[in-house]
């Protein structure tokens, strides 16, 4: 009683590896190193259907079987079963019809189970083998129908998480080029090139590690933030869409009525945002913090900014994180209305307004990153 008991709780154990393998290696190596034994067989052999070939990818056995070979189904059993999805039951091979004796001859086989994968449509099959002549017990097949079983909807299981998976990466890459040709959309109605989306992105992915190297407290500041604050980081400015040319292109400076017109592109951005959250019926990660980076990085930590005039830490950290790179961006590029300002410059002004207009934490963070920020522009630029 023991004895089975102990027979059970490994069973199980095994059906339990192999429901939570995450790959076809995985699901045949946990096979390879327990079912043979469990089942009481002289050999295991793991076969997959491809096309007409029943391939032979995996082994335990006393003796070297058939691992790595291929032949056509209608040539060896474990394709029989497949094509009649029927478990096969064979006591003596050399009287079995079925049975390719050539390819039995050299092996130490004399009787056999073979179940298929997925009997319904079978996608591979499972063998155990015995050296000597005699029906298998009832207990070793249904054990083996069993790891069959098992093993079957753990690579469904497997492929569709490789298809939801595939899936999931193209809505990705689809998503990342509508933002950037979303953002692209608003840079060209301004003065400034797409190398500023790129140049941005980049900054704030640099500043954010290097606050979360400073502060690995902060919550939030985790690598997934740091990544959805890399995609998001190109929508900043979408709101400039729906400010006149007149007012967006113009070269100099802008007069008070203009200027606050042109502040109301953190609100459109925000509502532009906001519209396909509700569009798609709920919020999420990505939507939030683009949404929170539109609306909030022209906020200052004194209070002084705008739209909503938020201070210190009320400004949320994604948007303090922008607008330092955002100004920085804004003074080491030449426009038409205004020469470069040189990155010395740009550090000594961004530092000067450590608790005015930035977070003194992520001022801080910039000096430590302020190279990087030298490099990415230099990289990221071409002449207007």
């Amino acid at each position: 009683m023991d004895k089975h008991r102990f027979q059970m709780d490994e069973m199980d154990d095994l059906l339990l590896k192999i429901s939570m393998a995450r790959g076809l290696e995985e699901i045949m190596t946990v096979v390879r190193q327990s079912a043979r034994r469990l089942i009481g067989a002289d050999g295991l052999a793991f076969i997959l259907r491809d096309k007409n070939e029943c391939y032979y990818v995996d082994e335990d056995a006393i003796q070297p079987l058939w691992k790595g070979q291929r032949f056509p189904m209608e040539a060896c059993i474990s394709g029989w079963a497949m094509q009649h999805s029927q478990v096969v039951v064979i006591d003596d091979i050399t009287k079995d019809p079925r049975i390719p004796q050539d390819a039995y001859r050299p092996t130490f086989v004399k009787s056999l189970a073979m179940v298929p994968l997925r009997p319904d449509d079978p996608l591979g099959a499972i063998g155990a083998y015995w050296s000597t002549v005699g029906t298998p017990s009832d207990d070793s097949v249904y054990s083996l129908q069993r790891i069959a079983n098992t093993a079957a909807v753990a690579m469904a299981n497997v492929a569709l998480t490789n298809s939801l998976a595939e899936a999931r990466d193209e809505a990705a890459r689809a998503r990342d080029a509508m933002i950037l040709a979303m953002a692209s959309l608003a840079e060209t109605r301004d003065h400034e090139t797409g190398d500023h989306i790129r140049r941005t992105q980049h900054y704030v992915r640099v500043l954010a590690e290097a606050l979360n190297r400073r502060e690995p407290e902060t919550t939030g500041l985790d690598e997934e933030f740091v990544d959805l604050l890399y995609k998001s980081a190109p929508l900043h400015d979408i709101g400039k869409v729906g400010i006149p040319d007149r007012i967006l292109q113009k070269p100099g400076r802008l007069d008070r009525a203009e200027y606050d017109i042109m502040k109301t592109h953190a609100d459109l951005g925000r509502t532009a945002i906001a519209t396909a959250e509700r569009y798609i019926g709920s919020s999420n990660p990505f939507l939030s913090l683009a949404k929170e980076i539109a609306h909030c990085h022209h906020e200052k930590w004194d209070g002084t900014g705008y739209p909503r005039g938020l201070k210190g830490e009320d400004i949320p950290l994604a948007g303090r994180i922008m607008a330092v790179a955002d100004v920085y961006d804004a003074l080491v590029s030449e426009r038409v209305y205004k020469p470069a300002m040189s990155h010395n410059d740009a550090v000594t002004i961004i530092t000067g307004e450590s608790g005015k207009h930035f977070d003194p934490a992520v001022v801080a963070a910039f000096g430590d990153v302020a190279p990087q920020f030298a490099e990415i522009h230099r990289q990221f630029s071409q002449p207007i």
